[in-house]
């Protein structure tokens, strides 16, 4: 039996995230080194799913927020992009007697991969110099207790195919290997 957990892109490449202050993500860090650790030692599976923002935007992206990746275009290519996702799922799922799916591990405050906290605000157009425009768009900005689009897409495409597959923070992770 193979014990299996699918993960969030940058929890195995961290690479492919938004650049930003490396400090702000040392808690972060902290806890996907745990859950790594306990991976290689539980001997688990792991499945990285694809992201959808550095596939749409590559890695000289600027930050979002949920808001702007809530259209019809950037959903429905997020649809396509899991079409393979699933099928594997699938794969697994009818094997039983072979495979467990752990669950699917998120990436807290992320517009994307974020499942019980997400970054939403008013940020658009162009930013430009105007300090307090600048201001007012970064007063907007806040976390909510939200999936990301990517996750609210999965878990919509999971529901379609009868999947019941727990999706999770990296700490549900750890606890869940833990035991």
């Amino acid at each position: 039996m193979k014990d299996l957990l699918i993960v969030s892109h940058c929890i195995l490449n961290h690479a492919a995230k938004v650049e930003q202050d490396e400090a702000e993500l040392a808690g972060e860090y902290k806890i996907r080194e745990e859950l790594l650790q306990l991976v290689l030692k539980k001997e688990v599976q792991l499945f990285q799913m694809p992201c959808p923002e550095f596939i749409m935007y590559g890695s000289q992206r600027w930050g979002h927020v949920k808001n702007q990746f809530q259209h019809p275009f950037y959903i429905e290519q997020c649809r396509k992009i899991l079409e393979p996702v699933l099928f594997q799922l699938q794969e697994y799922a009818q094997h039983v007697e072979k495979f467990r799916i752990l669950g699917i591990v998120s990436v807290e405050g992320s517009p994307n991969c974020g499942y019980h906290l997400t970054c939403e605000g008013k940020w658009k157009g162009e930013i430009g110099t105007d300090e307090k425009r600048i201001q007012d768009i970064q007063n907007s900005l806040k976390m909510t207790e939200k999936p990301g689009v990517y996750m609210e897409v999965l878990e919509e495409e999971l529901c379609k195919k009868n999947m019941k597959i727990p999706i999770m923070t990296m700490q549900e992770a750890v606890q869940l290997l833990k035991n």
